[in-house]
């Protein structure tokens, strides 16, 4: 079940909304805060008992310099739902993952499904609208 959460962005020190869907387990990922644009980690964490935390972390480094040491990768999938080519950052150190994130430019819920190979050296990444 998708939830609402407040988080407080590393960079800027906003508040801003964070939707999680802790039924899919814990997961890492980076997006960027709505208010100031900056890239920040974020870990949805999930105990066995079904509670979750979550943590935010700046991005120190920028995804340039990040992509040269294979942790995050930028990638453009094509929106389900409104079908633009929306941009996505991939922390390929947390390996194979299952998430939901919002579009970009519509908003609505997609599952963003990522395999990332032992070594890191491929990876995939694909993309279908959530049923609600």
């Amino acid at each position: 079940m998708r939830e609402e959460a407040e988080v407080i962005c590393p960079a800027c020190h906003e508040s801003i909304p964070l939707t999680v869907d802790p039924d899919k387990g814990s997961k890492t990922w980076v997006e960027e805060c709505c208010v100031c644009d900056s890239p920040m980690t974020v870990r949805l964490l999930v105990d066995e008992d079904e509670e979750y935390t979550i943590s935010v972390k700046e991005v120190v480094e920028a995804v340039d310099d990040a992509e040269d040491d294979g942790i995050l990768e930028e990638t453009k999938v094509t929106c389900p739902a409104c079908w633009e080519i929306i941009p996505l950052t991939i922390d390929l150190s947390a390996g194979s993952q299952t998430y939901s994130e919002d579009c970009s430019v519509c908003c609505r819920p997609m599952t963003v499904r990522v395999w990332v190979s032992d070594d890191l050296d491929e990876h995939t990444v694909d993309v279908e609208a959530e049923s609600d």
